[in-house]
């Protein structure tokens, strides 16, 4: 991570903010009005792609949200396995939308461990406005499956999105990474979407409609395991 003023910019934004700075100098040359426009659009990108001071509060029992945005859906499914492409654990699934103005940064909803990160190459169709739109992207667009577990064996995923604008997936954590709720874990670049699977025992804390910040907002709960009972 470096500066930009008093932003922290995330790694993977350091692509996207080089190439607008390079269009930003070359149309500067060219027609300084044009160049002052490709300059607010590099600061815009910016405001985007940093990496944003967040409060956790450390809380085994809630799940986080994994990205700035608008909850679409809350509906209940099953976990996806892309690997055996068995459909068999129940699940609430939460889907947020990330605007072109939220910033890109996902985080871990829990902490734990990556069990699985993996890729599935597919197209980038347009994320529409009803249910049925949002399903047939969710069968035909690229996705990236990221599985954590926490210490109590209790597992979520989150499932990167591509869309028309998030053509990118990007989490480079290997299976085994340690880590903590609301750090950083990837970027749909840019205003992608995800799906969110917890328990289907989970208590949900959110609506549709509903705007989320990454790492702060608590959008689930854990059930509470019944405590043993003392002989």
């Amino acid at each position: 991570m470096t500066f930009i003023s008093d932003w922290k910019i995330a790694d993977d934004g350091w692509p996207v903010l080089a190439l607008a700075g390079i269009l930003t100098i070359l149309t500067s040359m060219l027609f300084l009005p044009l160049g002052c426009f490709f300059l607010g659009i590099m600061m815009w990108l910016a405001h985007g792609l940093r990496v944003p001071n967040r409060q956790t509060k450390a809380d085994d029992q809630i799940i986080y949200a994994p990205a700035d945005g608008v909850v679409l859906d809350i509906e209940t499914d099953q976990f996806p396995d892309g690997l055996a492409g068995d459909n068999v654990t129940p699940a609430k699934r939460i889907t947020i939308h990330s605007r072109l103005t939220d910033t890109q940064l996902q985080t871990s909803p829990i902490t734990g461990h990556i069990v699985d990160n993996l890729l599935l190459p597919g197209l980038f169709r347009k994320w529409g406005y009803d249910r049925i739109s949002w399903q047939a992207a969710r069968l035909s667009n690229e996705r990236r499956e990221i599985r954590i577990r926490d210490a109590s064996d209790r597992e979520i995923m989150l499932v990167q999105l591509g869309s028309k604008t998030a053509r990118q997936l990007i989490c480079r954590l290997a299976e085994g990474k340690f880590v903590q709720a609301g750090s950083p874990i990837g970027m749909a670049r840019i205003a992608g979407v995800v799906d969110l699977f917890v328990p289907s025992g989970c208590k949900i804390l959110i609506e549709a409609g509903q705007h989320v910040i990454a790492g702060e907002t608590a959008i689930a709960q854990f059930a509470r395991r019944p405590s043993a009972k003392r002989g």
